[in-house]
């Protein structure tokens, strides 16, 4: 049975494997070398230029192309050795019990059931050997290695390692279309199948980029992996955004862990411009201090030997001065030397008189003395017993200040014990101290090496967000598009259904219009009827008409109180009758034709006549 091993063991393998055939070949072509003549030597020649350029080249750049060597456990080695899951069967025969761990999904059906009769995540169940099946499968994440070697646009040689983490996310759709049959590693299948659709997928994208994108920019590479995988797991399809059921699981992360050429020269050459350009500045760089340290050490030499010029000329003018002080000095002192020999001189002819006066004069004295000196003696004595008063007094002060003095040469050196003990305290406390800074310093150094750590960890999350946003864009965008296609459809729909009722409007407009036309033309050609039957009305038609309104007419006329009687003409009263009437109909028809009404004045009852007896 064939043992799996991890990508970065396997990426290990193959790197090696390369380094050694390349040193083979190199071990050939000097072989060769030393066998031909002229060519082999300028191959000799070219070698060693190779070998010095290698030489030149750091240590830290040439192993940034080599394997990754290390004492780290990757987390894919470390799924490869755990342990399989461990289910707990507890009675016997019929009535057992399968326990499921907390951290794995199981799915347990029984003979003559078309669905499950238990599916979920650490669910446990009673299990008869007869009738019943089941499978239990991890639900952790898992880390799947990948490693690719690629091709370039160039047709150069890059091998690649990378990492998939998935998950299960549906179990019910994952048991049915996955492989997990295995008994000891359920999963490996799956991780099997993933890695190779990876595998291909790096490989596709890298065929298409340049060793410098490939190597500056894994962000396409990644893009590119991460839908593929989606593609396949999730059915989901980026360019018409159907998702369908897909295969229950769901991708993490996905991630370029390294990636080195394959040829050794060809990774010397692509650093090479980046090193020349550094040695370059370095070297230009050591010109430029080497150039400014001279230039220094002249002004530092400048400066020196000027000041030690000042100095020896501002020494010389301070000996002449002070030679020409003391000259001054030495003729000044001679000079009062001399004035205090001549008044030493006058000073003793003074002296001899005044000593012959005195002696005069103490004659005198000593008698006038003798005389006091008997007055003094008495008061002598009475002094003296003072003085010996005082003396003692002062003796016993100055006893007393002489202990004070002891007592305070005593605090003094008890102090200054005092104060060297509080310096070896300051000391020890100034060691402690240091001691604690150098500890916070070694803390701010982890802290900040721990930052670091936390910012290439953010700096990948901001990527990875990134990634989703630009998809959530895209998928946005798409939305919107459909949006407004379908808001430009209703659109439509609205616009010819308010053009629709606008017609029906404007047709119920004119049929109404059509209407009143009709109306109007009715209306018209009655009043020319009625016109036209005006228009034939003649007196005695008047006439007839007053007399049926007679009654109404003298019902609505005011009670007459006061008859008068006017009479015009000669004896002709029926032609003044029909004057009359011909004037009131004529009078009827003007306002009937101007459209005027001709209303009667309002019924008054008329007042009752008081007969009297």
């Amino acid at each position: 049975m064939l043992k799996r091993i991890s990508a970065a063991e396997a990426f290990n393998r193959q790197a090696n494997t390369r380094v050694k055939m390349e040193a083979m070949e190199k071990s050939a072509d000097e072989e060769l070398s030393f066998e031909f003549g002229d060519e082999g030597i300028g191959a000799e020649e070219e070698a060693n230029n190779s070998s010095v350029s290698n030489a030149n080249l750091s240590p830290t750049s040439t192993s940034s192309n080599q394997p990754p060597q290390g004492n780290l456990v990757t987390s894919e080695e470390l799924q490869l050795e755990k342990e399989p899951i461990k289910i707990r069967e507890t009675g016997f025969w019929r009535w057992k019990r399968i326990l499921i761990p907390p951290n794995a999904y199981v799915v347990h059906t029984r003979l003559g059931r078309g669905a499950p009769v238990t599916i979920g995540l650490g669910k446990s169940f009673r299990y008869n050997p007869n009738t019943d099946a089941y499978l239990v499968v991890p639900a952790a994440m898992q880390t799947i290695g990948i490693v690719a070697r690629c091709i370039t646009q160039e047709k150069q040689g890059i091998n690649m390692l990378a990492y998939l983490q998935w998950q299960i996310s549906d179990f019910s759709i994952a048991y049915r279309k996955l492989d997990f049959s295995d008994s000891r590693d359920p999963l490996g299948i799956v991780n099997a199948q993933l890695g190779e659709q990876a595998e291909a997928a790096i490989k596709d994208k890298i065929a298409t980029m340049s060793v410098e994108e490939v190597l500056t920019d894994k962000a396409p590479i990644i893009e590119e992996l991460t839908k593929r995988i989606e593609a396949v797991t999730e059915s989901r399809n980026h360019e018409d955004s159907v998702t369908h059921e897909g295969l229950g699981i769901k991708i993490v992360t996905v991630q370029i862990r390294e990636a080195y050429v394959s040829s050794q020269k060809l990774w010397q050459d692509l650093q090479a411009p980046f090193r020349h350009q550094q040695e370059q500045a370095a070297r230009i760089s050591r010109l430029t201090m080497l150039n400014e340290i001279h230039n220094k050490e002249l002004q530092s030499r400048h400066l020196k030997e000027t000041r030690e010029a000042e100095t020896n000329a501002a020494i010389e003018q301070v000996k002449q001065s002070k030679q020409t002080e003391a000259f001054q000095l030495k003729l000044a002192e001679e000079a009062v030397r001399f004035n205090k020999e001549q008044e030493t001189f006058r000073t003793k002819l003074q002296l001899e008189e005044q000593t012959t006066l005195a002696k005069q004069a103490s004659q005198l004295r000593i008698q006038a003395q003798e005389q006091e000196t008997a007055q003094h003696k008495i008061q002598l004595e009475e002094q003296t017993a003072l003085a010996r008063q005082t003396s003692e007094q002062r003796l016993q002060a100055q006893q007393a200040r002489l202990a004070y003095e002891n007592q305070l040469a005593t605090l003094q050196q008890e102090q200054a014990k005092e104060l060297e003990q509080a310096k070896l305290d300051n000391e020890t406390n100034n060691k402690q101290k240091t001691l604690q800074t150098e500890q916070t310093l070694h803390a701010i150094a982890e802290e900040s090496r721990m930052n670091e750590a936390k910012m290439q960890a953010e700096q990948l999350q901001l990527e990875r967000e990134t990634t989703l946003k630009k998809q959530a864009a895209a998928l946005k965008l798409l939305t919107q598009e459909q949006d407004d296609l379908v808001e430009a459809k209703a659109l439509e729909a609205r616009l010819s259904r308010q053009q629709q009722e606008n017609k029906a409007q404007l047709e119920i407009e004119e049929a109404n219009h059509r209407v009143k036309m009709a109306q109007q033309e009715q209306e018209i050609e009655f009043l020319r009827q009625k016109q036209e039957v005006r228009n034939l009305t003649n007196e005695f038609d008047l006439l007839r008409r007053l007399i049926d309104k007679s009654a109404e007419i003298a019902a609505e006329m005011p009670d007459i109180h006061e008859l008068k009687v006017l009479q015009t003409g000669g004896g002709n009263s029926d032609i003044t009758f029909e004057g009359l009437s011909a004037f009131v109909a004529k009078l009827q028809a003007v306002a009937e034709h101007l459209g005027i009404p001709l209303k009667l004045a309002s019924k008054q009852t008329p007042p009752k006549n008081k007969t009297k007896k």
